[in-house]
């Protein structure tokens, strides 16, 4: 299982975050408790053919009326999604679930990431595992710091043995 990352923001705080380094194709690696880890600089760099993978994504979101600054936007599969919640409330930072598709249910939290919703529909098609976590505006290096935390736990949430 390969676990790949892809970032909207700056990749420096997940290199160090992750201490990943650089191997013969130029592409960021490394591995975090056991499990392999890949950073793509770019969502457009991912091969659609790849499977027996888990994709985990993190941006940035702008606050609105429904979303504070500092909080962590998240879409993704159930298995992750559950992982997410756990990460968070050991830190204790404020997660809202949210929806790429506008919905007349006003229980559903809908954000604007057009770039984002062909490739989420795609991954959910697919049934491949992924998590979408968009930090609301401004993200400071305290807020690089949690999203590693989080990322890093749902990977270490897993053992590596784990197959599904």
């Amino acid at each position: 299982m390969n676990n790949i990352l892809i970032s909207e923001l700056s990749l420096d705080f997940l290199i160090q975050g992750f201490g990943l380094h650089q191997d013969e194709n130029q592409s960021f690696v490394g591995k975090v408790g056991g499990h392999e880890v890949q950073l793509l600089p770019s969502i457009n760099d991912l091969q659609a053919d790849q499977t027996d993978i888990k994709i985990l994504s993190v941006g940035h979101a702008e606050a609105s009326q429904s979303f504070r600054p500092g909080d962590v936007l998240m879409t993704g599969s159930d298995d992750l999604l559950d992982r997410a919640f756990q990460a968070m409330d050991e830190i204790e930072q404020r997660g809202v679930v949210v929806s790429l598709t506008p919905s007349q249910d006003s229980t559903h939290l809908y954000l604007s990431k057009e770039q984002m919703h062909p490739f989420v529909q795609e991954w959910k098609s697919q049934k491949i595992s992924f998590i979408c976590l968009w930090m609301v505006d401004p993200i400071e290096s305290e807020g690089q710091a949690k999203l590693v935390t989080i990322l890093r736990k749902i990977l270490l949430k897993e053992k590596p043995s784990d197959k599904k």
